[in-house]
């Protein structure tokens, strides 16, 4: 199963795992206690889920598991935490200790939930050990522009703590979204300053993948080969909180799909963030990231990312803190209305669509 609905996301994860609904006029979000993230935006009752489920989620072990698709939170830079042998860029693997970690639901109402997690996770170069607890608050919220397409907006309140003094890090939002394929691309769509230099993060990224206009990065997600993309701090326009857009076609449907990520806390310079490249580490970071990934089990379809960077640690009584506010909202409607939606946004007309 490429695509879930309400209904087959809940069957899939009753009697697996602890979830919760939180809904606002005809939307509703599920959001998972393992890994404390949201796994659904459904804007109506028979759409297709907008973020990305493991197509195996009934088969996997969950004690373990953090790829079940969703809205996640983790702490960059990826080098340093992510890969066993961060030197040669060797042996990736997911620290249990920060995702799924052991996120607990503290409080829930009909639109607002929050978890609490320890979490521990080691510096793979220095082999030093942090520990420390993550928070999250996710609320549903109102649109900040009126729009007239039924939507679903989701804020987060991240606010982590590593009992570690003056760590350079950063938060990292993650959203993972769902694709039609090599037959139905989705396209990511950043707006920036004039004549922006993006930056390639794994491998160069081939010219049918990037389309670089005057102020805006438009970006693939064809889910058949891995590319990364990163957009530097000096070709943000910071003056516009919307920070990125991702715009699918939905599958099996004449509807189309749109998802903005919203945040002013985001690194503001290059000495404000610290996740390099692997593609060329000591080049520029981008600190708006995006990431098309391989699907190796095809009919079954991986995953596109759309993420952000988020404010760096600072140094509380000893201890390092990153605290940060972001927004996702989510739009369905004909392919007009998205296209409104999108230059309401992110002020692009009549953006390329791949």
């Amino acid at each position: 199963m490429n695509y879930f609905t309400k209904n087959a996301l809940i069957n899939s994860l009753k009697n697996r795992l602890d979830f919760i609904e939180l809904n606002y006029n005809d939307s509703t979000i599920i959001v998972s206690e393992h890994g404390g993230r949201v796994l659904g935006i459904f804007l109506k009752e028979e759409c297709i889920n907008l973020l990305w489920i493991n197509p195996a989620i009934e088969d996997l072990d969950f004690k373990k598991e953090w790829n079940i698709g969703g809205d996640r939170y983790w702490i960059s830079p990826e080098r340093l935490f992510f890969y066993k042998n961060p030197e040669l860029w060797e042996d990736w693997f997911c620290p249990e200790g920060l995702d799924p970690a052991e996120y607990k639901f503290t409080s829930s109402t009909k639109t607002n939930c929050s978890l609490i997690t320890d979490v521990n996770l080691t510096n793979q170069l220095t082999k030093e050990a942090y520990k420390g607890k993550i928070t999250r608050n996710i609320s549903l919220v109102e649109e900040p522009i009126n729009t007239g397409v039924p939507y679903c907006g989701i804020q987060y309140m991240e606010d982590c703590t590593l009992f570690t003094p003056n760590l350079n890090i950063n938060g990292w939002t993650l959203t993972q979204v769902i694709s039609g394929g090599m037959d139905n691309p989705g396209t990511v769509l950043i707006p920036t300053n004039n004549n922006p230099k993006p930056q390639s993060y794994f491998n160069p990224i081939p010219s049918n993948h990037l389309s670089v206009r005057a102020n805006y990065i438009a970006f693939k997600i064809d889910v058949n080969d891995i590319y990364k993309l990163g957009v530097r701090p000096e070709d943000i326009d910071f003056s516009r909180s919307s920070k990125m857009g991702y715009v699918l076609k939905m599958p099996e449907s004449e509807e189309y799909g749109f998802l903005v990520k919203i945040s002013n806390d985001i690194p503001k310079s290059q000495d404000e963030c610290f996740d390099v490249s692997r593609d060329h580490p000591d080049a520029e970071i981008g600190v708006i990231q995006s990431y098309n990934s391989e699907s190796p089990d095809k009919p079954f379809l991986n995953f596109g990312e759309i993420e952000l960077q988020l404010n760096i640690f600072k140094d509380f009584n000893g201890q390092s803190r990153g605290i940060a506010k972001h927004q996702l909202f989510g739009y369905i409607g004909t392919k007009n209305e998205i296209l409104g939606v999108i230059e309401k946004y992110l002020e692009i007309r009549n953006p390329i669509l791949f």
